[in-house]
């Protein structure tokens, strides 16, 4: 099964990237989501695998506009060399992490970043 097609979670964003890597962007309502990669240059990308990054958005940001998050119980860097069942795990803990705080959201809105 390929998470990207029939998986439990549906990315806001699917995108080949100029280095000829994929990117998916997955975006929950508690304000944190993913960037998975696929990829040449990426962990794992030269077995098929994915790496991510958990991310966060600003209030109201475009499924562009976010911030690598290095602060959260899942990870404080980037997973690599994850298969489709891994990263969907890891999706599912990072939906059910708490909401981020309106402070929290709003200063990341200050600070964005487009990627």
């Amino acid at each position: 099964m390929d998470m990207t097609d029939e998986g439990l979670y549906v990315p806001v964003d699917a995108r080949p990237l100029e280095s000829g890597a994929i990117q998916k962007i997955y975006r929950f309502a508690n304000g944190y989501g993913a960037s998975v990669v696929k990829g040449e240059h990426t962990y794992g990308g030269d077995e098929g695998l994915w790496e991510l990054a958990v991310i966060t958005f600003a209030i109201k940001a475009d499924n562009h506009t976010y911030e690598l998050c290095y602060d959260t119980p899942i990870t404080q860097d980037v997973e690599g060399n994850l298969n489709d069942g891994e990263v969907e795990e890891i999706l599912d803990k990072i939906k059910h992490l708490p909401m981020r705080g309106d402070d929290e959201l709003r200063q990341q809105g200050n600070e964005r970043q487009h990627v």
